[in-house]
């Protein structure tokens, strides 16, 4: 008598719901680091997480053609983005305290025509009308570069706008695909906890004299966003605490949304190659770092802008797919699903 063969069952894959409930916990968690210790906590993820975040993104998106459609555009706008990221790091290489070598204005007005042209390259079709948008940016740049936000708004887009509003978008954007109200309740949560890094008042790990050498070149933003809330400018004092969390968990949890994602965008799925290539270079990166602070920040910083500059055309396409998506009604079906249609 012949034994009967049972099949080996399938391997299950992970929901996206499954994906949604990790999120919230890694949202919880990240919240609950940042408000305890702000400082440290950023530096670890920016100099641990981050390098591999950047490898890893940059990897994915070359090989969806940056989500741009035309090779001819694709090409113009990635010697754009070469241009300034050289730009860039050459004038981080060449300043000293005393000095600029690459004038600040031109440096941002690089960043708006990255994002500018990011767009055009996705939507603009005609190559005339994408050279006449061009130069009417370049003027209006040349015009507003003399007005106090000019530069702060553009170091707002390749920060806190990156790894918190950006971050937020593709959340909505993928509750709204999968209909998913366990989506919608991640986003909530994401909120939820943004707003509990400014408001809860806890005590939290005091930076030592070395994180606040090592924190010093992000002090910017800290005074930035303290002075559009309108509070004093003391990043290190009880009033920047809440600004300090709050970027604090923006980028421990932009970094931990990405890693998680594994099951769903597959940016893992790469030759073995490339996997040792990335790990080669997240490790020199460390080694760098922890060998000459100049030098591995500067790395990190240019790896950094790079992957920044790389997403914006997903960025610009995530925005239009939300949109889309609130106007073909995707929010109702998410509450009719729970008996939560809108009344």
């Amino acid at each position: 008598m012949k034994q009967k063969v049972v099949p080996a069952p399938a391997p299950v894959k992970p929901g996206k719901d499954d994906v949604n409930w990790l999120n919230i916990g890694l949202m919880v968690a990240a919240c609950g680091a940042a408000i305890a210790a702000p400082f440290q906590v950023f530096l670890c993820a920016w100099a641990i997480l981050g390098p591999l975040h950047y490898l890893t993104e940059i990897s994915w998106l070359h090989d969806r053609n940056y989500f741009t459609r035309r090779n001819v555009a694709r090409r113009w706008w990635l010697g754009l983005v070469l241009l300034a990221v050289l730009t860039i790091g050459f004038a981080y290489a060449a300043n000293d305290p005393m000095q600029r070598t690459v004038p600040v204005p031109f440096q941002v007005a690089l960043i708006y025509l990255v994002f500018s042209a990011a767009a055009a390259a996705i939507f603009v079709r005609d190559w005339l009308n994408a050279v006449g948008l061009f130069l009417i940016l370049s003027l209006g740049l040349f015009y507003f570069s003399g007005f106090q936000n000019y530069a702060v708004a553009a170091n707002l887009l390749v920060t806190i706008v990156h790894v918190f509003f950006f971050t937020g978008a593709f959340i909505l954007l993928g509750a709204l695909k999968s209909k998913s109200w366990v989506g919608v309740l991640s986003l909530g949560v994401f909120v939820c906890c943004a707003i509990a890094t400014v408001t809860v008042a806890a005590p939290f790990v005091a930076p030592s004299d070395r994180v606040r050498q090592l924190y010093t070149s992000f002090e910017y933003l800290n005074k930035e966003l303290l002075r559009l809330s309108g509070r004093p400018q003391g990043v290190y004092e009880a009033a920047g605490a809440g600004v300090m969390r709050l970027i604090a968990f923006a980028y421990l949890y932009h970094y931990l949304n990405w890693f998680s994602k594994t099951s769903i965008i597959k940016w893992h799925e790469i030759t073995r190659t490339r996997a040792v290539v990335i790990a080669g270079v997240w490790l020199a990166g460390g080694l760098a770092y922890l060998f000459d602070y100049r030098l591995g920040f500067g790395i990190l910083y240019i790896m950094s802008m790079l992957h920044v500059f790389l997403e914006f055309p997903l960025d610009h396409q995530t925005m239009v797919e939300i949109g889309k998506s609130l106007r073909t009604g995707r929010w109702w079906a998410i509450g009719s699903q729970r008996g939560l249609s809108p009344s």
